[in-house]
């Protein structure tokens, strides 16, 4: 029997799983922090490492690294919520992951079937190193080919504190590039990712997650923000 470790702090991701997985005759256990991770791999011997990372953090790569060091045996897969074509330079994280000794990267919320079939070539026996450079690809094909340019001018609004008082500020912007799950701005608004905005109707009045954001050599921020369904 494979063994499996996640690394993630979605309890309900997690759960869900668990349960798929030990249908494939795989013992899975999960952690939800890279300290507990670290202690369990310690005292337990495991096939592969199904990683939550947060792009574009850099840092985040700290545990694969030290995965890859200690137990160079270990298949690593990654998985991220963040929609990495909305960054332009989407393919130099991948250049990273795989820099970094992972074998594929999932994007939230992927097919489970699909996480199926990864897992098997990933623990074939047969299997060799050039599966990885050949198969490191965006889980949803759908999202690189929807990917365009879009240059359009448009507002969008966000809760503010003022003077004790929640307000709704509303502040311009214009696109970079959108595709079905998201948009990258250009805006004067200082954004922080976690932010919740809404847009007016030039985009169909819909509300995203800013999910980075990056400060511009004229004060300007570029962000990418993901839409919320």
């Amino acid at each position: 029997m494979k063994k499996l470790l996640i690394i993630d702090d979605g309890q309900l991701l997690c759960y869900g799983l668990r349960r798929a997985l030990h249908q494939d005759q795989m013992q899975v256990d999960t952690v939800s922090s890279v300290k507990e991770a670290i202690r369990t791999l310690d005292s337990n011997s495991y096939d592969l490492c199904l990683v939550d990372i947060r792009f574009p953090d850099e840092s985040g790569f700290e545990t694969v690294k030290t995965i890859r060091d200690r137990w160079p045996d270990i298949k690593i897969l990654l998985m991220t919520a963040c929609d990495i074509t909305l960054y332009e330079n989407f393919t130099e994280l991948i250049d990273i992951a795989r820099s970094n000794g992972a074998c594929h990267l999932l994007c939230k919320p992927f097919d489970l079937k699909q996480l199926r079939e990864v897992i098997s070539h990933a623990l074939c026996e047969d299997g060799h190193d050039d599966w990885c450079e050949e198969s490191f690809i965006i889980n949803d094909a759908r999202r690189s080919s929807t990917r365009k340019k879009w240059c359009k001018k448009f507002n969008f609004s966000m809760s503010e504190i003022k003077d004790g008082e929640v307000k709704r500020s509303i502040f311009p912007a214009e696109s970079i590039n959108i595709n079905s799950d998201g948009v990258v701005i250009i805006t004067s608004c200082s954004l922080k990712p976690m932010q919740v905005i809404s847009f007016d109707e030039a985009l169909d009045q819909k509300s995203g997650v800013v999910v980075w954001s990056s400060l511009l050599e004229d004060n300007r921020y570029k962000a990418g923000v993901r839409f919320a369904y």
